[in-house]
Formats: structure tokens, sequence, C-alpha cells
């Protein structure tokens, strides 16, 4: 069912009207629903990513190579987020607290140590907290 009213067009999604205020593709309710749902799943991502490697480690099994391929989608998944959260003004970011905890697990896990690679952990990281701090303060 789909009716327009004045601000826009509106329907029924679940039982719930859900409407459009603009012309943008991101200017309804299913489209920020489905850029949360989609943010969201990144972070469990990052999640499952960081307790696999920190089980792995833990029981002594982890070899660097396996330990790097859990890690890999991590700073990329953290990138993500923050680039659809700085261009769309939306999605799913985690409390500032969690982005503390993620880069923490992520340097005590990560084997590359060269002073590049580790400001480009800091700053992704950085990022995320800064993010997230705004975010979460509103």
């Amino acid at each position: 069912m789909t009716r327009t009213s004045g601000r826009g067009v509106t329907g029924l999604r679940g039982g719930n009207i859900v409407g459009s205020w603009g012309p943008g593709i991101f200017d309804n309710d299913a489209a920020r629903d489905h850029l949360f749902e989609v943010t969201r799943e990144l972070a469990e991502q990052i999640d499952q990513a960081l307790a696999d490697a920190v089980s792995l480690k833990l029981v002594g099994k982890g070899i660097d190579a396996e330990l790097a391929e859990m890690l890999e989608t991590v700073l990329p998944n953290v990138e993500i987020m923050c680039v659809l959260h700085e261009s769309l003004g939306g999605g799913f970011l985690p409390e500032p607290e969690s982005a503390a905890d993620w880069q923490l697990q992520f340097e005590h896990l990560e084997s590359d140590g060269s002073a590049d690679r580790r400001e480009v952990v800091r700053s992704t990281f950085e990022r995320l907290r800064r993010l997230a701090q705004q975010c979460w303060e509103e």
C-alpha cells in the first residue's frame, strides 16, 4: 500500500509507515534502514574476526599467516563504515568504547609492526572513534 502525502511518498513496511522526505537515494526510511543493516553487518564481521583471532591465539595454534587471514577484513570494514557514515550521514557505528576495544585487540594481534602500518591502524581507528563519539553524543 502506498499513498502520497504533503511530505512525499509514504507506505507500509512491516506494519510501520515509512516515508520519503526528499529526492535523494537515502531520503527515505527504507534506505536508511538498509544502510544501518549493512553497516551493522560490517561491525558484526569485525567482532567475529577479532573473537576468532583471539581464540586462535589463546589456544596457541595460531601462526602469523592464520591470524593475518582472520584479521584481513577488519581495517577494510572499519574504513567502509567510516566512509559510509561520512558520505551518507548515517549507518551503524559502535560505541566509542567498543571502537577502542577493537583497536586494542587488533594492535595486540597484528604482526606487522612497521611504523607506517602502526600509523595506518592508529589513524583508521581514531577516525572511527571520533565519528562514533559524535554519533553517540547526539
